[in-house]
């Protein structure tokens, strides 16, 4: 296998990405927007993230055994067309029976898309890392720019379903054109798609889970939580989204590195989290919530893409432990937004926000056990 892709194939699949993160960070966004619409409840509306990780966890186990039937842009193309439909009636549903159902489609799409462009990205080891803190920050970074775009329209009251809807076709449409031929990888025996359930493949898992529910839990409910801090609504939905920027940056600062001492930053990840949390929590004033959540973000931000890292370097091989980042990460998807909207409804967002401190902890202790077992080589 060659230790690295071709630069211009790796631009390739790093723009893609980004255009999906781009997308999906529209639809993740608009679920606090679609709460309001429909006059949900957050425990409610944690409903569409609940039908999001669904489908990250089954058509992710769905995709290891039929992603190899055909070559991966034929697959890819799939991806994008499904993300595209699901998103249009997503924005078009005039209640929950059709938005669940219909988030859930589009994440299918993105799975089927996202799983296949990563797993390529993540199978040369001797850039896996470097390729991970590229791909996953410009594709933050990009999934933060949705949300700001929604923010700013609202500002002069475009409906967000239009600026969501348009986005999707134009980006649907765009990303036809950039998807790179890939020949067909090999057809795997019945044996070779079996995943073993060791403890290094559920250590995956769990930290992919306990990462991304830090990174999710930060921001699943922040337009309410500025809100009740005394931020009018319309501008808690522009500063609501001004924290993800902050998890992406770390990850594009990071991707310029060779060499990375993965223990020396996650203790500044443990320390800029820590600091963060407690600023959100032992203050009330939302300029001071926002700084809060501003240096959490940036603590959080390398730490997903550690995992999928590591996710990449699998034993069983990328496709697979690709498979078990996402199937981690579909967990978290879907309870990180429901146990903080329980937690804040019915004890504050005090309560909500020590909850990270408590994952973070959990977290620190499954990278710790993951760095003894497993690390794929990360020079370049």
């Amino acid at each position: 296998m060659p230790q690295a892709l071709p630069r211009k194939m790796v631009h390739r699949l790093v723009l893609l990405n980004a255009m999906l993160s781009y997308l999906m960070g529209s639809l993740g966004f608009s679920i606090q927007l679609i709460k309001r619409d429909f006059e949900l409840t957050r425990v409610h509306a944690a409903w569409h993230n609940i039908g999001w990780a669904m489908a990250l966890v089954f058509i992710s186990l769905i995709l290891l055994s039929h992603g190899h039937r055909r070559p991966a842009h034929q697959t890819m193309r799939i991806g994008w067309f499904v993300v595209v439909a699901g998103t249009l009636v997503y924005c078009l549903s005039p209640n929950v029976y059709f938005s669940i159902p219909a988030i859930a489609l589009a994440v299918s799409g993105s799975v089927i898309m996202g799983n296949t462009s990563t797993a390529i990205l993540g199978s040369h080891s001797k850039t896996a890392l470097k390729n991970m803190f590229r791909s996953t920050g410009v594709g933050l970074f990009m999934g933060s720019v949705s949300p700001t775009v929604i923010g700013v329209t609202t500002q002069v009251d475009v409906p967000w379903r239009w600026t969501v809807s348009i986005s999707a076709v134009i980006v649907g449409v765009v990303a036809q054109f950039l998807i790179p031929e890939l020949g067909q990888r090999p057809e795997q025996s019945r044996q070779e798609r079996k995943i073993i359930w060791d403890k290094s493949f559920i250590a995956i898992m769990v930290f992919a889970f306990l990462s991304i529910t830090m990174e999710i839990s930060l921001s699943s409910w922040a337009v309410d939580l500025l809100s009740e801090r005394g931020t009018a609504v319309k501008t808690a939905v522009l500063f609501a989204t001004v924290a993800p920027y902050f998890v992406a940056l770390s990850r594009i600062y990071l991707s310029t590195k060779n060499e990375f001492n993965l223990k020396k930053i996650w203790s500044y990840s443990f320390i800029a989290v820590a600091i963060g949390i407690g600023i959100v929590v032992f203050t009330t004033s939302p300029t001071l919530t926002l700084v809060g959540l501003v240096i959490a973000a940036a603590g959080i931000g390398p730490c997903a893409s550690i995992a999928i890292a590591l996710a990449s370097g699998s034993q069983q091989g990328s496709d697979k432990g690709i498979a078990g980042f996402v199937m981690g990460m579909g967990i978290s998807n879907g309870a990180s937004p429901w146990i903080m909207g329980f937690v804040s409804e019915n004890f504050g967002f005090k309560a909500a926000y020590s909850v990270i401190f408590v994952v973070l902890v959990l977290t620190t202790f499954t990278f710790s056990w993951v760095m003894k077992n497993s690390l794929p080589e990360t020079s370049s």
